[in-house]
Order: C-alpha cells, then structure tokens, then sequence
C-alpha cells in the first residue's frame, strides 16, 4: 500500500468512513486511466457549489410546499407532472427536466443574463432571480405555474418576450439589455420590461426570489430605500417610482409571496430583511392600467458583495438613479438585426429555419466577449479553446472576421512558457484546437497581420503536441497508445479519463495547421517540421487504430483506443469533419456512423442519445453526425435538422442534452453556445462548401438534396 493510500485510509477511518466506502473510492479511477495531469483545479468549487445547491435545493423545497419556486422546479416536485422526479436516497434536487434559458447582453460583453421558459431573469452568475406575477380581476397569475405562458423573441434577437393569459387579453413581459448612456452613470443594465394589454388594470409584482434555473441561491439580506433594491450589500433593482405596497419575508416566516396574493402587503418598507438560512424574498407591488408599461432596470454587473451594513448603506445612499431616458425593445431588437446584418447574407425558403439562423448568429455575436468567445451565457462562463473553435468556426463562416480576430489576438496571452494553450482545464486537445481555429480564420480572409504576429506561439504550440505525444511513448509500449497524446480529461461527452482518439484528431490537425500557418508567413524550415511532426503522429494514430479494429473486429473507431463502441464513439467523427483528416467515403468514419445510427439514436433515427456524462438527446452530438452525413450525401442529415428545429425553444436554444420524453433540457448548459454554432455551420455547409483545388468526392458530388 503506498503512503498515499494508508494516509487516505488513516484520514476516512477517523471520519468513520468504512473500508468498504474506501474501496468505492480508490478504484473509481481505474474506470478509465491513471490521469497523467493534475485533476482540473476548477472543478472543485464547481462541483461543491453545485453538490450544496443541490442540498439546499431539496431540503428548502421538501418543508416549503406553499412557496412558489421556479417552473422546473414546480414540475419535479409535482407527483401529477410527466416531470416529477423522485426524491431517493440522495438528498440532492436539481434541474434535470428543464434546464432551458435564453441568454441576454449586449455586443462585447463579458456580462449575460439567463431568462427561463417563464420569464424569470437571472441577472448575475448563480444568483437571485426576479419574478414576475400579476394580480387581476379573477386571481393572482403566476407564470411558473400558470398554462397559457407562451415565450417568443421580438425580431429573433436577444430580447425576450413572455405572455401570460388574464381576463381580456395579455400580461406581457420583455427582456433586454442596454448600455446606461454616460449622463446616467455609465454601465450596462437589464431592463425588465412588462406591459398590460388587456382591459382592465391589474396589480403588478416584481419578487426578488432566492434561486435560479439550476436550484437554490444565496439571500441574506434584502433592502429597499426609496426606489433602490438592494441583495446582500449590492444595488440589485432601481425602480421608477417607490412601490404601491411591499412584502419581504424570511424562510422561516413564510414566501412572501402568500402575502402579496392574500392583499395584506403592507404600505411601506418596514426594514432589511435578514435571513441566516439565505432565503431572504421580497415583493414589490405596482398598480398597471390597461395598455400601461411598466420598466425596472437591474444592473448587469454586479457591485463586490458586503457584509457590511454601513457599506451597504452607503451603496443604497449613492446608487444611480433611475435612468432618464430606456430604449423600447423593438429598438433593441433593431440594433441587434443591424449588427448582424453586416456579416454573410443568407436567403432561405423555409421561414422556421430562417428565424433560427436569424437568432443563433445573434446569440454568437452575444456570446463574444471582446477578447474572448465563451460556451454559454453566465452561468457557464469559462474558456476553452475546444468550444472556441466550434462558435469561431461559424463567426467566421457568416463573416464576422473581426470578432474572430479579437479573440484569435488573446491566443498568445493564454499560452505558456512550454507552448501549451491553457484554459481552465489540462485538456490535450487545446493546442489542436488553438491552431485549427487560426487556420480557419487565415483561409477565410489572409489576414496577414494576425498571423505574421503569432508566429513564436505558432511554432511554440506545434512543438508542444510533439513533445507531449512522445514524450511517454517509451513508457507505454502498448500499441494502441504507443505515440498518442496521455490520458487524461476531454470533452465531456467522451467518458471518464481516458485516452481519446478525439484528442490525438486534433493534434494532428493542429500540426497540419501550423504547418499551413508557418508556410504561409514565410518560415518554410519551420513549416516543414510541423508536417513531419503531423506525419509521424498520424503514423501512429493509424497504426493504433489498427490495433483497436482486431482487438473489436470492426472498423469504427471508439472514443479511445483501450474502449468499447459506447455512445462515446461519436466524437471520432470529427477525423471527417470538422478536421478532414478522414474522407467521408473512409471504412472507419462509415462503419462508426453505421454504429451510432444503429445503436444510438431514438425518435425513428433521428436524434443522437448520449448515454455518458450529459444522458440526452444530444443537441451538438446530433447535427456532429449530420454533418458527415451532409459530406457524404446522404438525406438523413436533413431529417436531423428537421428534428434540431422541432426540438428548439420558442426562443430558438438548445440546452447540451434534452430530455427524451419531456422535451427539455435535462443536462449541462440550458443554452449552449456550440449547438448554435453547429446549426449555423451546417446550414451554410448545406449551401455552399468550399473544397480544396475544386475537387470533390464521388460522394460529396451527389450533395444531400
């Protein structure tokens, strides 16, 4: 037993954790591979703030059945819904029915906000949400709960707008972001906007609630001071005018909500709300007459939290004021379809799919942070350059060139001494990534300058795939991965660590990169290093792949070269396409799409079900295996996109994986960045596709229809 093991021992034994829990633990690695980089630092807070949500969610909800909590969370605690989940053994609750959101923001901002099916806004990463109920002739109208919500974007830009059914007509609520003009202060803000179009006044009420579409937050504290709101120490809502009536309560005094519907919400502020249990709510009450608008604004970047009550104070004392003068969302919208307008113009016949690719090249260009490109809105906000190349890719292709270069500039801030590209994870298939990204953008428009200027990290990012690929190889005489990349952590949809095909793809597309990249700035000695680096790889890339067939008996490829044909398969895909390292016609890529038709799709075919990590109905996954079908001509594709458009919101988002029965998202990111980007990237790829020296394929000549 190494030292290690006998103090892990030592350290649960005084925990009174048993042996047998101890074995649980000490073999779960070699479910996959010895990982031959240190655990991602990043998932730790990650993973305990997700774990202590989950437990506060489910405690919190179990003794709380009178309060009124989010859409999905109404559902899976409701033993009549198709969405009600059992609550075992595992004090856990989360969202894995519908984990669905519609990111909201302004061009080059690091800054988003998540609106759910309902209309709940999230303003800040993890945090509070504000609500929204009308109180009418007949009743109070909930949107979590009520059944005539219906959601849509105005102009399929990123302003959304929720209608709810009342006596005579509508409530309807639109978000949007804006930039606060520099008279008013500066600074961005999302404005939360609701109009009665019905015909009769009703009574309005913005609830500060204490969670998310994820599960629970964190409120200690809530105050009101004029027409100022503030969450734990933090300007969280300005109001035009002070409210009709307010409500503000403590998870052991009850929802405040019961106390706005039974019309005992009192006049005036009586005081901060404290809750040590941090599920401090409020609601703020406002008459609305009919055809009337109503707006409040949140400030989109949220102000360090204090603890401090003079600071706190202070910060109510000197917050911004209302703002003079908010566009109306139409105008939003406007500004949203001129931006985009600017890029590629694409015509097409059928009218849902051209409000999809209308909203999705606007959602990337959210997405695009300045210098960064990120994966999702707020709540997923970290930067890999694996999903960078996917959302730059379909920048680029609809011709936003100068978004891509912005980010492409980072790229050399965001390497290391050794040439590694590192994000937030030790992932091998970044430098592969960085370098097929730049590559992409310099086919598209010969940007010379960009280029010319990166040619140290370049060669600097070619020679690290080299180096770490041989670096083990006298270590691990083993054939099937003698010459490849180490094991370690990928794309989530590939398994547990492990080594992964899919990473030695990208490392030699990566070496093919530079190699094109090098030659093209005029360094020929070092260009011809990189195609013999990416030769000798593919070398044994090939030969391990040999391997892997006699050892399965059949040409697909599995996700890494010591597994099985699971559902993991999927991501060798990408050795056709995106990264032509494999024709279509190739018996590999073939027989591993004949396996995931035959073996991983539901719904007549038509969807990719992943069955590892993110269990779904694979969004991203789905259209990876349309798109080799797209490259070998075969009609199917189109009966993915068909379903890739059934299966969007009303507000045209995919979350990462979707539940197979409910149709909501049951996993990862509710609106994820690479799903736009691969819808975007295969339509264009439908339309037209460029095609080295004009040639085409037996194959790809028949085209898909």
């Amino acid at each position: 037993m190494s030292a290690r093991a006998w103090m892990l021992r030592r350290l649960m034994g005084r925990l009174r954790i048993t042996d047998d829990a101890i074995r649980h633990l000490s073999t779960f690695q070699r479910l996959g591979e010895n990982v031959e980089v240190e655990l991602p630092s990043e998932l730790m807070p990650i993973g305990a703030r997700t774990v202590f949500r989950a437990l506060r969610t489910r405690a919190a909800a179990q003794i709380g059945p009178d309060w009124v909590w989010p859409f999905w969370l109404e559902r899976q605690l409701d033993p009549t819904s198709d969405a009600f989940v059992p609550r075992g053994h595992l004090p856990f609750l989360t969202n894995l029915t519908h984990r669905n959101w519609t990111a909201v923001g302004n061009l080059d901002s690091p800054w988003e906000a998540i609106v759910d099916p309902r209309g709940l806004v999230t303003p800040w990463y993890d945090g509070w949400s504000l609500d929204w109920w009308i109180g009418a002739d007949d009743r109070w109208h909930l949107p979590s709960r009520d059944v005539a919500v219906r959601q849509r974007l105005v102009e399929a830009s990123p302003v959304v707008e929720t209608a709810m059914s009342i006596p005579s007509g509508d409530a309807v609520e639109r978000i949007y972001a804006v930039r606060r003009s520099s008279a008013d202060g500066g600074g961005e803000l999302v404005v939360v906007e609701v109009e009665n179009t019905s015909k009769a006044p009703v009574a309005l009420a913005l609830a500060v609630r204490p969670y998310n579409p994820e599960g629970l937050s964190v409120i200690e504290r809530i105050d009101l001071r004029g027409t100022t709101v503030a969450v734990d120490g933090r300007v969280a809502l300005m109001l035009p005018r002070p409210p009709m009536r307010v409500a503000g309560s403590t998870f052991r005094g009850g929802d405040s909500a019961a106390t706005v519907m039974a019309g005992e919400a009192a006049e005036r502020w009586r005081g901060p709300v404290h809750d040590p249990a941090g599920l401090a709510q409020a609601g703020f009450v406002f008459p609305l007459a009919h055809g009337a608008t109503f707006r409040a604004v949140i400030p989109l970047e949220p102000a360090p939290r204090t603890r401090r009550t003079g600071v706190a104070r202070r910060r109510l004392a000197h917050a911004p004021t209302f703002p003079a003068v908010l566009p109306p969302a139409e105008a939003v919208a406007r500004g949203w379809r001129a931006q985009s307008d600017r890029g590629m113009r694409v015509v097409l016949p059928d009218d849902r799919l051209a409000e999809a690719v209308a909203a999705n090249r606007r959602y990337l260009l959210l997405l695009h942070d300045g210098d960064e490109i990120t994966p999702g809105p707020a709540t997923y906000h970290r930067f890999w350059f694996r999903d960078a190349a996917y959302l730059l890719g379909a920048l680029g292709r609809y011709g936003y060139h100068g978004e891509v270069a912005q980010v492409l500039a980072s790229y050399p801030g965001r390497q290391r001494s050794d040439g590694f590209f590192f994000s937030q994870r030790n992932e091998w298939d970044a430098n592969g990534a960085a370098l097929v990204a730049l590559a992409q953008h310099w086919r598209l428009t010969r940007d010379v300058e960009l280029i010319d200027g990166m040619v140290g990290p370049i060669a600097k990012g070619v020679h690290w795939i080299d180096k770490k690929r041989r670096a083990s190889k006298g270590k691990r005489p083993d054939a099937a991965v003698a010459g490849l990349l180490p094991a370690g952590v990928s794309a989530e949809h590939l398994g547990p660590f492990d080594y992964f095909y899919w990473d030695d793809f990208w490392g030699v597309a990566g070496l093919r990169a530079g190699a094109e990249l090098l030659r093209a700035i005029g360094q020929p000695d070092a260009a011809d290093d990189a195609d013999r680096f990416a030769l000798a790889m593919w070398f044994d890339v090939e030969a391990s792949l040999a391997v892997t067939a006699e050892r399965l008996g059949t040409p697909a490829i599995p996700a890494g070269p010591r597994r099985r044909l699971d559902s993991g398969a999927i991501g060798s895909l990408v050795a056709c396409t995106p990264l032509d390292l494999l024709p279509c016609g190739d018996d590999r890529i073939a027989a591993t799409a004949d396996v995931i038709r035959e073996r991983f799709t539901l719904l007549d075919g038509r969807a990719f079900y992943q069955g590892i990590s993110h269990s779904g109905l694979g969004t991203y996954l789905t259209l990876q295996l349309a798109a080799v079908e797209l490259r070998a001509g075969d009609r199917r594709c189109l009966d993915r996109l068909d379903w890739m458009l059934e299966a969007a919101t009303p507000t045209w988002t995919w979350p990462e994986a979707i539940h197979p029965r409910l149709d909501g998202g049951c996993m990862g990111d509710g609106h994820h960045g690479w799903a736009a980007a691969e819808l975007l990237t295969f339509v264009r790829d439908l339309l037209v596709r460029e095609v080295d020296d004009h040639e085409v394929d037996d194959h790809e000549a028949d085209g898909a229809g």
